[in-house]
């Protein structure tokens, strides 16, 4: 059956057929009349501006977050860099342009041919070239001033595509201090420029500076922020034309600032830490043993990161990566070490929550100890007779605790190494922080594919063998032993905005108490007091007349005694370490020395600890020296 409308019907749509018919018709006049007017009324000046004009975009450098210490002093923060620029897209001739930088500003032409045929294909021609970064304040002027004089064409002088852009370089006020904890920034990489795109499009671009080890790298994407840009009608010569009717057609964003890092480090105690170490090689670490706050970390020798933030040549850079130092290295948490006997607190901690020894329970000394075919000596060649769990931490006794990691075996030492987080990564918020080792049956087995032998127990209960620690754990370790507390260590205390509003703040560090008995920890812990306090201690001569301090001393062999004797040209001295906390009723620092090749840690690291120590408690007005 066809369809019928009715004649009501279809004067109703043919009012709407009109309505849309009259709409289009609106439409299309005024997109007639819009291109009428900037083809006809207004063509000749679009036409001039495309041929002689054209809108440039000038890209606005945000500046890099402060990094400040505990009380807010800055460490690293920026300063105004002048860099020369050449645009390619308005290149002309370049030996003009050459002949212009060197007659202006004294450039050599010769870097400029290096940046020419190096770098001009890593960018669209429209992208500034840095021919020049962080020049001369005089020749950024003379520059400038030179673009805002007309020289004729036959001056030979072309800065159509010359200029001088300001963008802020990073700046170290107190010096050298904290150079490996800090790190370094360094210009990005094309590799690293490929992989930043993909999680934070249009943030970099190649030129710009990203961090590159240590802090600066590890908060990176708070510490770097976001550019602006402005745009600007510029003549055929590179000169800026105000025009009031192009006006409110261009844009701009504002630079937005990176953000504040506030760090639990002090400074002046950093500072002082430093130059205690006396030219030494090694490292310190200094913890808050109530939450975890680092206070100090120090290695050395180091370098000046102001030296690798601009201009740095290749030769330089190949010096510092070369250097049989390791000055890159930060020791305190990637150098990794045996720790000698200051792995005697895991043992005796170990041998008393396993029941393997008594708190008040003596074992014989004579020297050493016989195991197979084998005499394991004793510092002490006279021995030290029948001693308990006490004074053998306190003398250092090495055969009462061969004797102790005989009983206990490696699997079950592991165990209380592991929940001091020795042989693990402690978590720091910084780059490259390594784990060391500490042995087990399983991990041998893996790794050598033999079977663990029960005389291997012997030396690493007093720290040889395979067990090997970082500063920073072996710092954690005596932090933990003062308070009974599982602690995360950290660097941040906070993250801020430019007026100082806090945005984030350093994550609760106490994980809880640790499982051992208070028992225990009251007994080494009076081990560790007469460590320093008592005659017989190994670090007696590093008492405090202010203030009572627990620690324990440890001398970690580099190479063995028939390996000396081969050794040529090489420093086998042993290592030395210091552990200690303060005051001991009340602690309120832990701190970790290794000196490298010092020898002995009663003589090389226990008189640095007891300074740092007392320096800090006076910054904090607990002493009064």
């Amino acid at each position: 059956m066809p369809l019928e409308f009715s004649g009501e019907r279809t004067s109703h749509y043919g009012h709407r057929f009109v309505f849309c018919f009259l709409a289009v018709f609106l439409f299309f006049a005024l997109v007639f009349a819009r291109l009428f007017y900037l083809q006809v009324v207004r063509g000749n000046f679009f036409r001039i501006f495309s041929a002689e004009q054209s809108m440039k975009e000038i890209r606005i450098s945000s500046s890099r977050g402060v990094i400040y210490d505990r009380n807010h002093v800055a460490i690293a923060q920026n300063r105004p860099s002048f860099d020369l620029i050449v645009i390619p897209q308005h290149v002309g001739d370049i030996e003009k342009v050459k002949e212009t930088l060197q007659r202006v500003a004294g450039i050599d032409p010769g870097l400029v041919d290096e940046k020419w045929g190096k770098e001009r294909k890593r960018a669209p021609s429209y992208f500034p070239l840095v021919i020049a970064a962080d020049i001369p304040y005089e020749k950024a002027v003379k520059i400038r001033a030179a673009k805002a004089l007309d020289f004729d064409e036959t001056e030979g002088i072309d800065l159509s595509a010359i200029d001088v852009i300001v963008r802020p370089l990073r700046s170290y006020p107190q010096g050298v201090i904290a150079s490996t904890t800090l790190g370094y920034v360094g210009e990005i990489s094309e590799k690293d420029l490929a992989k930043v795109q993909k999680d934070d499009p249009g943030r970099y671009y190649l030129g710009d500076f990203i961090g590159a080890a240590g802090i600066e790298r590890y908060w990176e994407k708070f510490l770097k922020g976001r550019d602006g840009y402005v745009q600007r009608i510029i003549d055929a010569v590179g000169r800026e034309i105000v025009n009031d009717e192009l006006a409110s057609l261009l844009t701009q964003q504002d630079a937005v600032a990176g953000r504040n890092l506030v760090l639990t480090i002090d400074s002046r105690l950093q500072k002082f830490a430093e130059e205690r170490f006396e030219k030494k090689s090694g490292a310190l670490v200094a913890i808050d043993p109530r939450n975890g706050d680092v206070l100090a970390m120090v290695s050395l020798p180091t370098y000046d990161p102001a030296s690798l933030v601009s201009n740095i040549s290749h030769n330089y850079w190949a010096q510092i990566v070369t250097d049989p130092r390791y000055l890159l290295l930060n020791r305190a948490v990637q150098g990794t070490y045996a720790p000698g006997s200051t792995y005697k607190i895991v043992t005796a901690i170990a041998g008393l929550e396993e029941g393997v020894i008594k708190p008040d329970e003596k074992l014989v000394c004579r020297g050493g100890l016989q195991y197979g075919n084998r005499f394991f000596k004793c510092w002490n060649k006279g021995g030290h007779g029948a001693i308990s769990v006490h004074n053998a931490l306190a003398a250092s006794c090495d055969a009462f605790f061969y004797q102790v990691g005989l009983k206990l075996g490696v699997d079950r030492l592991a165990k209380y190494a592991h929940m001091f987080k020795l042989g693990l990564k402690t978590g720091i918020d910084l780059e490259g922080e390594k784990s060391g080792t500490i042995p087990t049956s399983e991990w041998k087995l893996k790794v050598f594919k033999q079977e663990w032998q029960a005389g291997e127990n012997i030396s690493i209960a007093v720290g040889q063998g395979y067990d090997t620690e970082t500063p920073l754990q072996n710092a954690l370790l005596i932090a933990q032993v003062a308070t009974g507390r599982a602690i995360r260590p950290h660097l941040m205390k906070a993250v801020e905005d430019d007026e100082g509003k806090v945005l984030q703040e350093a994550k609760e560090s106490d994980e809880g108490a640790l499982p051992i008995s208070e028992e225990t920890l009251k007994v080494v812990r009076a081990g560790l007091l007469d460590v320093v306090e008592s005659g017989i201690g190994t670090g007696h001569r590093s008492k405090s007349e202010y203030f009572k301090m627990a620690g324990k001393t440890g001398t970690a062999q580099v190479i063995s005694e028939e390996g000396k004797a081969r050794a040529r040209g090489m420093n086998t001295e042993d290592h030395a370490w210091f552990v200690a906390y303060a005051p001991y009723e009340n602690p309120r620092i832990a701190v970790a020395v290794i000196v490298e090749h010092g020898g002995f840690g009663a003589s090389a690291s226990a008189p640095v600890v007891k300074d740092v120590i007392e320096k800090y408690l006076e910054l904090e007005g607990i002493i009064k020296k």
